[in-house]
This record gives C-alpha cells, structure tokens and sequence, in this order.
C-alpha cells in the first residue's frame, strides 16, 4: 500500500474528523479490519449502536494508519505502551513497527477525531450539552483556578465552558499516557505541554495536547476522513485475502 499522508511535522497537528453513518451491511462489513482483541472488546458492548460506531471508529483509526505508513491495515500491530503512573498496560498507544508515529483518538455520539504528531499527543471529543447536574458533581475533580473561574459565570454559561476544561484534561491526561486510571489530576502549569482548542461540528467541543515550547507555534491541520475511504480498503483487505468476513461480523454482532 502506497503513502498517502507525510507525516506531522514539528509542532505540527494533524486532526482528522470521522462522522459515523447509520448501521448497515457496508458498514458491519468494515470489521475485518480490525484485529481479533479488538473485535473482541467490541462484542462485549451491549448495545448494538455502541458496537456499530466502535467498530467504525476503530476502523477509521485503522485506515489512516495504513495511509500513514503505506502498511496493509491487518499487517498493522497495535499495542499500549506501559502506564509512567504504575507501569500498567493501559498507556499511550502506538503502532508496534512504526513507533516514531504517535496518535490518540476520540469517539462520542456519532463523531470521532483523530490526532497524529511527531510526539507524544492527546485527544478528547465530548458532546457538549453537559447536563448541570454533571457540572455540579465533576468540576470538584477539577483544579481550584478552574472552579473559581467556573463558579464566577452565570450559571447557563457553566455547562459549555466546563466541557471546556474536561476536554483540554482529559486530552493531556491521554497524552501523558495515564488517561483517567489516576485520576483526573492537575493541568500542565510548567509550559512543558500546549493545550489546543479545536473546530469540532456543531455540539461537540474536543481539544488536543501535546509537548511544545512555550513560544512554538503550533500548526493544525484539519480534515476529514470519508467513510467511502474505509469501506474501500474493507472491500480491498477483502479481495487480498483478508480472512471470512462472516467469522468477522458475527463476533461484532455476538450479543
């Protein structure tokens, strides 16, 4: 398979986004790409919407990989580095033969975004109808100047920049390689880390993180991932060879 994409550059951003169509057979079929663990973490989620739109995420995850190093997406071995918290299995992603090219992802609803870069990056999309309730109880976990400057608008104003502020978090805390296993923790506050807001579709707020010098500039670059893209290279991995489709979908669908 031949490069399509040059890699992120330095203090480069690229962000992909992925809108997950509606359930059916073109769609089921995209499983193959997906290896048999992640298959069979799909088949655990109960509801069969929340298995279509994994299976679609990982799928779109999968096909940019491939356009990023020009590897057939089921030679691709994805693996998690060690936690730097606890050593746990549970850190930051990477593609086991191209380690150089880091990446996270973020699904909610029926929208994803992916992150490349040079370094170390984090990712995270979050409707953004927050309910008021949720504002209340979660913006303990966040740092004091976050409450306060929370506490200090008008209270219909809260729930959007609450989501704000999860997302940028969450972003840095999957960029560190911990997530949410340690808790929410602390903001970078040394200048080590950049926080970036980005361009999700309407009522979604996501944010990116990554390391960056304090006067760096950091480039985006957006765009967005077809759904024909992935149901192409479904149907290639297919004709290539790429095992029984069947065997494939009836995992996904298992109940």
């Amino acid at each position: 398979m031949t490069k399509l994409h040059p890699p992120a550059g330095p203090e480069e951003l690229h962000i992909w986004w992925l809108a997950v169509p509606p359930p059916g057979a073109a769609t089921r079929a995209v499983a193959r790409l997906l290896d048999a663990g992640q298959r069979h973490r799909v088949a655990r989620l109960r509801r069969p919407l929340h298995r279509h739109r994994k299976v679609m995420a990982h799928a779109g995850l999968r096909t940019l990989l491939a356009e990023y190093t020009g590897r057939e997406p089921e030679k691709l071995t994805l693996r998690r580095a060690a936690c730097p918290a606890c050593g746990g299995p549970h850190g930051r992603p990477f593609q086991q033969d191209t380690p150089d090219l880091e990446y996270s992802m973020a699904h909610s609803g029926d929208r994803v975004v992916y992150a490349f870069a040079d370094r170390p990056v984090g990712v995270d999309l979050e409707g953004s109808a927050v309910p008021a309730r949720t504002v209340r109880t979660v913006s303990r976990w966040l740092a004091a100047d976050e409450r306060r400057l929370l506490e200090e608008l008008p209270e219909e104003r809260r729930p959007a920049a609450f989501g704000r502020c999860w997302v940028r978090r969450e972003a840095y805390l999957k960029g560190v390689g911990t997530g949410l296993a340690h808790g929410v923790g602390a903001a970078p506050a040394d200048g080590t880390w950049r926080l970036v807001d980005l361009d999700p579709p309407q009522g979604y707020v996501a944010a990116a993180a990554l390391p960056a010098a304090p006067q760096a500039v950091v480039r985006v670059r957006g765009a967005t991932l077809p759904v024909a893209r992935i149901l192409d290279l479904a149907a290639r991995t297919e004709t290539a060879g790429g095992g029984d489709v069947g065997d494939r979908v009836r995992a996904v669908r298992a109940e």
